[in-house]
């Protein structure tokens, strides 16, 4: 805490009084992230694309914000509020509408489930962002490889 309230220019005392513990903290910076994230996927105008160009467009909008909240895949993790898991759970619904419709698409292999899928995409936007990161990976290219990896290892060519 008090490294995070050095960082913010407050006294400890200050960041105690907005976020009485380590928990707190980290659970509204997890409502920011996802907030942010859907203002960013929900930016999309989604009406004219096909799924592949969805999905793209989505990992163009969310990989940016790995700068900021990378950090919350490891520290909340198993940890975060009741609040935190149902707002990412609503997330994941999303990602899962998303996916069943590349599928009505004929994009995926019918084989490939649902539930495998989000867990895909959703492990790539965390590898984009350790990527982007670590300097391995340019933020410009992150996204589309991340959506080319996506579509190579579950399209109907297997």
């Amino acid at each position: 805490m008090s490294t995070v309230a050095d960082a913010a220019g407050v006294s400890r005392a200050t960041l105690h009084r907005h976020f009485p513990g380590r928990q707190r903290l980290i659970d509204a910076i997890g409502l920011e992230a996802i907030r942010e994230t859907d203002a960013a996927v929900s930016a999309i105008d989604y009406a004219k694309m096909s799924s592949t160009d969805y999905l793209l467009a989505v990992f163009e909008a969310v990989v940016p914000l790995g700068d900021r909240y990378h950090f919350l895949a490891v520290t909340a993790s198993g940890a975060a509020s009741e609040e935190v898991r149902t707002a990412y759970a609503r997330q994941i619904r999303g990602v899962e509408e998303m996916v069943r419709w590349m599928a009505r698409d004929g994009v995926l292999a019918p084989s490939a489930p649902v539930d495998w899928a989000v867990l895909v995409i959703d492990s790539l936007i965390y590898t984009a962002w350790t990527a982007v990161r670590e300097g391995s990976v340019a933020p410009r290219h992150a996204a589309a490889l991340a959506c080319r990896t996506f579509l190579s290892g579950l399209s109907k060519g297997e």
